[in-house]
Order: structure tokens, then sequence, then C-alpha cells
């Protein structure tokens, strides 16, 4: 883990939420202990005038925050450049979601492609940072995940966990045989002993294959598709900040917790999850977006109460309390909640 700071920058960057398609989200990031902020994010509701059609994406950046935002600026274009994606659109039917997904496939190397050709590796030592990458696709009928790296996206099912990606580990047996196929090793549970994914975006100097997705590190994703369900209610996506201490059933946990508080709004969501995340120590940036489907957003009407304003209000009264009784002890200073 890179250096960090004597407290954590708990400003919320990069916040903002809205409704399209039927859906409504949320999202925000956090620099924590980190001394850089290294996360980006896309979130697209125009893929090329096809209806009912969004995109979102996280990109967790290491080495830099260079190919993160790279990799924000350009995924939506990428997409829609490939020749999956135009087969998609000339015919984008509920059975013809196929190729969509090899769109996202091809769009994950067109964009490492690019990046390539813009950074300059090999003669600029600044252009060897990389970034692991989630994005979904929801359509009416379907979502679609593609997943580099070990950023992570569920889905909350009639409340039950319902995994978008699988984190791609260099001891995973799978990635560790691609590792040494390609000569390299998986030493200290990292590549070469030095990167600790085995897929991701940039990072050139573990990719010297021929063939992209034979490289030590490689930019092809996994993409899961699924049908959707009227009982499926949001969607989370979230840098491993937020995975280093919770699980998927803890997120989905704090997400429906935030609800029966009287939470409506998606970003107010992301924002808490990510207190709930430094509170339990994560140390990394991190980033979430939320997003609530139909049920999700059907959940909240009954729900009363003050929301996470109220849970922060609180949370800064107890603070008060907790620092004027040791005042009037005289013990040295606490540290603020949100600083542990």
């Amino acid at each position: 883990m890179g250096s960090l700071l004597d407290k954590p920058k708990t400003e919320y960057l990069e916040a903002e939420e809205g409704e399209a398609n039927g859906l409504k989200y949320g999202v925000s990031s956090m620099q924590g202990w980190r001394t850089e902020m290294e996360d980006a994010h896309i979130i697209s509701h125009d893929l090329d005038g096809l209806d009912e059609h969004s995109l979102f994406g996280v990109f967790d950046g290491h080495g830099g925050q260079e190919a993160a935002k790279y990799a924000a600026q350009h995924l939506t274009r990428c997409l829609l450049k490939t020749e999956s994606f135009a087969a998609y659109q000339a015919n984008p039917a509920p059975e013809n979601c196929q190729a969509l997904a090899t769109a996202l496939e091809e769009a994950f190397l067109l964009v490492d492609k690019e990046m390539r050709e813009e950074f300059k590796p090999e003669t600029n030592p600044m252009g060897r940072s990389g970034c692991t990458a989630i994005a979904a696709v929801v359509t009416r009928t379907h979502i679609l995940c593609a997943n580099a790296g070990d950023s992570r996206a569920l889905l909350s099912r009639a409340g039950a966990n319902v995994p978008l990606s699988h984190d791609h580990k260099p001891w995973n047996e799978v990635e560790k045989t691609r590792i040494q196929k390609a000569g390299g090793c998986v030493s200290m549970k990292r590549v070469d002993g030095e990167l600790a994914v085995s897929r991701a975006l940039g990072d050139f100097q573990y990719k010297e294959c021929a063939d992209p997705k034979e490289n030590k590190v490689t930019a092809f994703p996994d993409v899961i598709v699924l049908d959707r369900e009227d009982s499926d209610e949001f969607i989370v996506l979230a840098c491993d900040g937020i995975y280093d201490v919770m699980e998927n059933t803890d997120v989905i946990t704090a997400i429906k917790g935030y609800t029966t508080q009287g939470e409506k709004r998606p970003q107010l969501m992301a924002e808490e999850l990510m207190c709930d995340c430094l509170s339990r120590h994560s140390r990394d940036n991190m980033s979430v977006i939320v997003v609530l489907l139909p049920a999700g957003q059907a959940m909240l009407e009954s729900e009363t109460g003050d929301g996470v304003e109220g849970m922060r209000q609180r949370r800064e009264a107890r603070a008060l309390q907790e620092a004027e009784s040791r005042a009037s002890r005289g013990d040295e200073p606490g540290k603020n909640p949100m600083d542990v």
C-alpha cells in the first residue's frame, strides 16, 4: 500500500445524483488516508441513441491517477466504436444481448490499446500507471457487468446478494496459470511480487504478449449477464477500498439500513457507506455508485425518518459530547470518529 496521510481527507468528491431510464443513481468518492486520489468513475445514459440503456463504471488507479482518468474519459467512446456494439445497435433485442457483452470485452481491450499509444510507457516513466475497472450496462431487460481487477459490483435481489463480478487475484488458479504461461510468477500473492491484481487497464510493464488476453496482467474482462427480475432492488459498484472491510452482504445490509432510517437519496447512501468503511479502518481511496432499480425505489416509499443527514447530526453530537467530556477530565484531545 502507498503512503498514508496523518489523518484522512473526508471531503466528498465528484458527488452527483440523477434519474434516467427508470433508474435513480448516486455517486461519491473520498480520498481517505491515501496521499493521492486515484479513483475515477463514469455514468452515461446516452449510448448512441439506444433507449433505456445506462452505463456505470468505477476505475481504481494505482501507480498514479492517469489510467483511471483515461478509462473514465474514453470507455463509452470505445464501447460505441466496437463492431459488436454496432451489431447490437442494429438489433437491440434481448436475444442479442451477447453482442453487447462482447462489445464490453472489446471496449476494455480497445481502451487499453489506445492508452498504451497515448501514454508511450516504453519511453515515459509517468505512463506506467494502471487501474482496475468495473462497468455495468443496465438495459430494460438485462444487467451486464464487465470486470478487470478487484473493484466489485453486486445486485440486491429481494435482499439477497447476487454477485455481478469476481475478483481477479494473482493466486486464483486461472489467473496464476496465465501469469506463469506468460513468463511471470506469483510471489507474496502478487504478480512478479509487485502487483496485487492480475487484470487491469494500463500496467504495460506486464504486457508483452501478442495476444492481449494472454498477458501476465490482462485488460480482458469477465462479463456476467443477468436477466432483470421484478425483485431487483439496487446495484452497487465500488472500488476495493469498500470491499477491503466489507463483504457483499455487509454492503447490502448497510444500504438497507440507511433506507430503514428514511434515506431516499442514493448519493447519500454512497457517502454513508464510505463513512462506515472509514470507521472500519479502510485505508484506501473509496468510490461508490448506488443504482436504485424500480423495486428499490418502491422500497423507499414506506420508510420514514431523517435518513443520513440525521445520522450525521447524531454522529457529530456524540463526537462533541465526547470531546467536552474529555476536556472536563483534562484528557488528551481525541480523534474524530471519522479519522479512525
